[in-house]
Protein backbone atom coordinates (compact mmCIF):
# COMPACT_ATOMS: atom_id res chain seq x y z
CA UNK A 1 0.00 0.00 0.00
CA UNK A 2 2.83 2.74 0.62
CA UNK A 3 3.52 2.45 -2.96
CA UNK A 4 0.68 4.02 -4.01
CA UNK A 5 1.04 6.77 -1.32
CA UNK A 6 4.67 7.79 -2.54
CA UNK A 7 4.22 11.20 -5.24
CA UNK A 8 7.46 9.49 -7.31
CA UNK A 9 5.21 6.28 -7.81
CA UNK A 10 3.05 8.45 -10.20
CA UNK A 11 5.59 11.02 -11.41
CA UNK A 12 9.26 9.86 -11.86
CA UNK A 13 10.41 13.03 -12.77
CA UNK A 14 10.02 16.91 -14.14
CA UNK A 15 7.40 17.08 -15.64
CA UNK A 16 7.94 20.45 -17.18
CA UNK A 17 11.27 19.82 -18.41
CA UNK A 18 9.93 19.32 -22.79
CA UNK A 19 12.31 16.06 -22.90
CA UNK A 20 10.26 14.17 -19.51
CA UNK A 21 6.66 15.63 -20.71
CA UNK A 22 7.13 13.57 -24.52
CA UNK A 23 8.51 10.91 -22.85
CA UNK A 24 5.63 10.66 -20.47
CA UNK A 25 2.98 11.60 -23.64
CA UNK A 26 4.50 8.83 -25.43
CA UNK A 27 4.07 6.22 -22.42
CA UNK A 28 0.41 6.96 -21.66
CA UNK A 29 -0.60 7.03 -25.05
CA UNK A 30 1.03 3.74 -25.05
CA UNK A 31 -1.11 2.76 -22.04
CA UNK A 32 -4.03 4.42 -23.27
CA UNK A 33 -3.97 2.60 -26.84
CA UNK A 34 -3.36 -0.48 -25.13
CA UNK A 35 -6.20 -0.20 -22.38
CA UNK A 36 -8.73 0.55 -25.42
CA UNK A 37 -7.52 -2.85 -27.36
CA UNK A 38 -7.75 -5.19 -24.79
CA UNK A 39 -10.91 -4.07 -22.95
CA UNK A 40 -12.53 -3.65 -26.58
CA UNK A 41 -11.23 -7.47 -27.32
CA UNK A 42 -12.73 -8.44 -24.05
CA UNK A 43 -16.20 -7.80 -25.14
CA UNK A 44 -15.79 -8.19 -28.99
CA UNK A 45 -14.57 -11.51 -29.06
CA UNK A 46 -17.79 -13.54 -26.92
CA UNK A 47 -20.50 -10.67 -28.96
CA UNK A 48 -18.59 -10.33 -32.44
CA UNK A 49 -16.58 -14.05 -32.92
CA UNK A 50 -17.74 -16.67 -30.41
CA UNK A 51 -21.45 -15.72 -30.58
CA UNK A 52 -23.64 -17.68 -28.37
CA UNK A 53 -27.49 -17.99 -27.83
CA UNK A 54 -27.39 -15.81 -24.69
CA UNK A 55 -25.58 -13.09 -26.60
CA UNK A 56 -27.51 -13.56 -29.97
CA UNK A 57 -30.54 -13.07 -27.77
CA UNK A 58 -29.56 -9.53 -26.51
CA UNK A 59 -28.38 -8.37 -30.15
CA UNK A 60 -29.77 -4.59 -30.71
CA UNK A 61 -28.94 -4.18 -34.34
CA UNK A 62 -30.30 -6.21 -37.12
CA UNK A 63 -27.10 -6.07 -38.24
CA UNK A 64 -23.80 -5.73 -37.04
CA UNK A 65 -21.53 -3.28 -38.30
CA UNK A 66 -19.04 -4.11 -41.15
CA UNK A 67 -15.38 -4.34 -41.05
CA UNK A 68 -15.08 -0.88 -43.12
CA UNK A 69 -17.19 0.62 -40.21
CA UNK A 70 -14.78 -0.95 -37.60
CA UNK A 71 -11.53 0.05 -39.45
CA UNK A 72 -13.11 3.95 -39.45
CA UNK A 73 -13.86 3.48 -35.88
CA UNK A 74 -10.59 2.26 -34.72
CA UNK A 75 -8.38 4.85 -36.78
CA UNK A 76 -10.43 7.92 -35.05
CA UNK A 77 -10.01 6.17 -31.57
CA UNK A 78 -6.33 5.93 -32.35
CA UNK A 79 -6.16 9.88 -32.90
CA UNK A 80 -8.34 10.27 -29.50
CA UNK A 81 -5.85 8.01 -27.77
CA UNK A 82 -3.35 10.82 -28.50
CA UNK A 83 -5.09 13.15 -26.88
CA UNK A 84 -6.09 11.60 -23.78
CA UNK A 85 -2.08 10.64 -23.61
CA UNK A 86 -1.90 14.64 -23.19
CA UNK A 87 -4.60 15.03 -20.94
CA UNK A 88 -3.02 12.82 -18.40
CA UNK A 89 0.19 14.43 -18.51
CA UNK A 90 -1.63 17.11 -17.86
CA UNK A 91 -2.95 15.83 -15.28
CA UNK A 92 0.19 15.34 -14.16
CA UNK A 93 1.76 18.88 -14.82
CA UNK A 94 -1.49 20.15 -12.29
CA UNK A 95 -0.79 17.63 -9.75
CA UNK A 96 3.36 18.93 -9.91
CA UNK A 97 2.68 22.44 -9.94
CA UNK A 98 0.22 22.11 -6.86
CA UNK A 99 -3.00 22.81 -8.42
CA UNK A 100 -4.53 19.53 -8.75
CA UNK A 101 -6.55 18.39 -5.20
CA UNK A 102 -4.36 14.95 -5.13
CA UNK A 103 -3.79 13.66 -1.82
CA UNK A 104 -1.51 10.40 -1.34
CA UNK A 105 -2.90 8.90 2.19
CA UNK A 106 -5.51 6.90 1.24
CA UNK A 107 -7.25 7.74 4.56
CA UNK A 108 -6.73 11.51 4.49
CA UNK A 109 -10.13 12.46 4.29
CA UNK A 110 -11.39 9.02 5.35
CA UNK A 111 -12.45 6.06 3.76
CA UNK A 112 -16.14 6.88 3.25
CA UNK A 113 -14.81 9.86 1.41
CA UNK A 114 -12.26 7.40 -0.97
CA UNK A 115 -15.07 5.10 -1.45
CA UNK A 116 -17.72 7.58 -2.25
CA UNK A 117 -15.19 10.06 -4.33
CA UNK A 118 -15.64 8.13 -7.71
CA UNK A 119 -19.38 8.80 -7.57
CA UNK A 120 -18.94 11.87 -6.77
CA UNK A 121 -16.88 12.31 -9.85
CA UNK A 122 -19.02 10.66 -12.36
CA UNK A 123 -21.82 13.19 -11.38
CA UNK A 124 -20.21 16.03 -12.12
CA UNK A 125 -18.12 14.77 -15.02
CA UNK A 126 -22.20 13.13 -16.11
CA UNK A 127 -23.70 16.93 -15.90
CA UNK A 128 -20.15 17.99 -18.03
CA UNK A 129 -20.86 15.29 -20.44
CA UNK A 130 -24.22 16.27 -20.73
CA UNK A 131 -24.17 19.44 -21.54
CA UNK A 132 -21.42 19.42 -23.88
CA UNK A 133 -22.93 16.49 -25.87
CA UNK A 134 -25.84 18.88 -26.52
CA UNK A 135 -23.13 21.56 -27.39
CA UNK A 136 -22.02 19.39 -29.89
CA UNK A 137 -25.30 18.99 -31.28
CA UNK A 138 -25.47 21.66 -31.84
CA UNK A 139 -26.05 22.37 -36.29
CA UNK A 140 -22.21 23.79 -36.39
CA UNK A 141 -20.86 21.92 -33.79
CA UNK A 142 -22.17 19.11 -35.50
CA UNK A 143 -21.74 19.60 -39.18
CA UNK A 144 -17.50 20.08 -38.36
CA UNK A 145 -17.09 17.79 -35.19
CA UNK A 146 -19.78 15.00 -33.94
CA UNK A 147 -20.94 14.13 -37.38
CA UNK A 148 -17.60 11.66 -36.99
CA UNK A 149 -18.92 9.45 -34.17
CA UNK A 150 -22.38 10.02 -35.78
CA UNK A 151 -20.68 8.25 -39.08
CA UNK A 152 -21.39 4.98 -36.60
CA UNK A 153 -25.29 5.02 -36.96
CA UNK A 154 -25.07 1.50 -35.77
CA UNK A 155 -21.29 1.48 -33.67
CA UNK A 156 -19.71 -1.03 -32.86
CA UNK A 157 -17.80 -1.60 -29.43
CA UNK A 158 -14.64 0.27 -31.33
CA UNK A 159 -16.22 3.28 -31.11
CA UNK A 160 -15.81 4.18 -27.74
CA UNK A 161 -13.02 6.50 -28.73
CA UNK A 162 -14.01 7.42 -32.21
CA UNK A 163 -14.16 10.85 -31.96
CA UNK A 164 -12.95 14.12 -34.12
CA UNK A 165 -10.19 15.72 -32.35
CA UNK A 166 -11.70 18.66 -31.27
CA UNK A 167 -14.38 16.49 -29.59
CA UNK A 168 -11.71 14.49 -28.34
CA UNK A 169 -10.14 17.86 -26.59
CA UNK A 170 -13.88 18.45 -24.93
CA UNK A 171 -14.02 14.45 -23.73
CA UNK A 172 -10.66 14.58 -21.93
CA UNK A 173 -10.81 18.04 -20.30
CA UNK A 174 -13.40 16.93 -17.53
CA UNK A 175 -10.99 14.88 -15.65
CA UNK A 176 -7.87 17.51 -15.30
CA UNK A 177 -10.64 20.48 -14.89
CA UNK A 178 -12.07 18.43 -11.84
CA UNK A 179 -8.87 17.99 -10.61
CA UNK A 180 -8.77 21.51 -9.66
CA UNK A 181 -11.40 21.57 -7.26
CA UNK A 182 -12.20 17.98 -6.26
CA UNK A 183 -10.23 15.81 -3.79
CA UNK A 184 -9.12 12.72 -5.44
CA UNK A 185 -6.58 9.76 -4.94
CA UNK A 186 -4.45 9.07 -8.03
CA UNK A 187 -5.89 5.18 -7.54
CA UNK A 188 -9.00 6.72 -8.19
CA UNK A 189 -8.36 8.10 -11.09
CA UNK A 190 -6.55 5.03 -12.57
CA UNK A 191 -9.77 3.19 -11.41
CA UNK A 192 -12.35 5.49 -12.55
CA UNK A 193 -10.32 6.10 -16.30
CA UNK A 194 -10.58 2.58 -16.80
CA UNK A 195 -14.31 2.12 -15.80
CA UNK A 196 -14.92 5.24 -18.07
CA UNK A 197 -13.38 2.76 -21.00
CA UNK A 198 -15.58 -0.18 -20.21
CA UNK A 199 -18.71 1.99 -19.39
CA UNK A 200 -18.22 3.36 -23.00
CA UNK A 201 -17.55 -0.03 -24.92
CA UNK A 202 -20.51 -1.62 -23.17
CA UNK A 203 -22.58 1.70 -24.34
CA UNK A 204 -21.18 1.01 -28.20
CA UNK A 205 -21.23 -2.84 -28.09
CA UNK A 206 -24.68 -3.39 -30.06
CA UNK A 207 -25.61 -5.78 -27.10
CA UNK A 208 -27.40 -5.23 -24.20
CA UNK A 209 -25.65 -6.91 -21.22
CA UNK A 210 -27.49 -4.25 -18.70
CA UNK A 211 -29.46 -6.09 -16.36
CA UNK A 212 -32.98 -4.62 -17.19
CA UNK A 213 -34.02 -3.07 -13.44
CA UNK A 214 -30.35 -1.33 -13.75
CA UNK A 215 -31.40 0.61 -16.85
CA UNK A 216 -33.75 2.99 -15.73
CA UNK A 217 -30.97 4.41 -13.60
CA UNK A 218 -27.64 3.73 -15.55
CA UNK A 219 -27.12 4.59 -19.95
CA UNK A 220 -27.31 1.14 -21.21
CA UNK A 221 -26.27 -0.40 -24.89
CA UNK A 222 -29.97 0.21 -25.64
CA UNK A 223 -30.22 3.94 -24.50
CA UNK A 224 -27.45 4.75 -26.10
CA UNK A 225 -28.15 2.99 -29.86
CA UNK A 226 -31.37 5.28 -29.84
CA UNK A 227 -29.40 8.29 -29.09
CA UNK A 228 -27.18 7.21 -32.19
CA UNK A 229 -30.47 7.07 -34.13
CA UNK A 230 -32.62 9.26 -32.90
CA UNK A 231 -29.31 12.19 -32.60
CA UNK A 232 -31.55 14.35 -30.60
CA UNK A 233 -31.95 12.60 -27.16
CA UNK A 234 -30.78 10.18 -24.79
CA UNK A 235 -27.55 12.37 -24.67
CA UNK A 236 -26.06 11.47 -20.98
CA UNK A 237 -22.82 9.72 -20.11
CA UNK A 238 -23.30 6.92 -16.95
CA UNK A 239 -26.56 7.94 -15.41
CA UNK A 240 -30.25 8.63 -17.21
CA UNK A 241 -31.11 11.23 -14.48
CA UNK A 242 -29.65 14.02 -16.78
CA UNK A 243 -31.86 13.72 -19.65
CA UNK A 244 -35.06 12.78 -17.72
CA UNK A 245 -34.49 16.36 -16.07
CA UNK A 246 -34.35 17.89 -18.78
CA UNK A 247 -36.61 16.15 -20.89
CA UNK A 248 -34.74 15.08 -23.52
CA UNK A 249 -34.76 11.21 -22.64
CA UNK A 250 -36.55 8.88 -25.68
CA UNK A 251 -36.52 4.79 -25.98
CA UNK A 252 -37.63 3.78 -29.36
CA UNK A 253 -40.07 1.30 -29.36
CA UNK A 254 -38.52 0.08 -32.86
CA UNK A 255 -35.39 -0.82 -31.08
CA UNK A 256 -35.30 -4.40 -29.16
CA UNK A 257 -34.77 -4.16 -25.60
CA UNK A 258 -33.66 -7.17 -24.43
CA UNK A 259 -35.26 -8.43 -21.05
CA UNK A 260 -32.14 -9.31 -19.54
CA UNK A 261 -33.23 -9.63 -15.64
Amino acid sequence: MNHFEKYESYIPFDLLIPGNFLVAFLCLTVIVIFRYFFLTMLFYVPFYKRQSYWSQKRQIYNKLPDHKAQIFEIKWSLVSSGIFGISGVLLGVFWQLGWAEFYLSFDHYGWTYFFLSPFILSILHDLYFYLTHRMLHTSWMYRRFHSVHHASLEPSPWASFSFHPVESIIEALPIPLFSLILPLHPVIIVIYLTMMTVSAIINHLGFEVMPLRLQRWLISGTHHSSHHRNFKSNYGLFYTFWDRLFGTEYESKKSPRPEFH
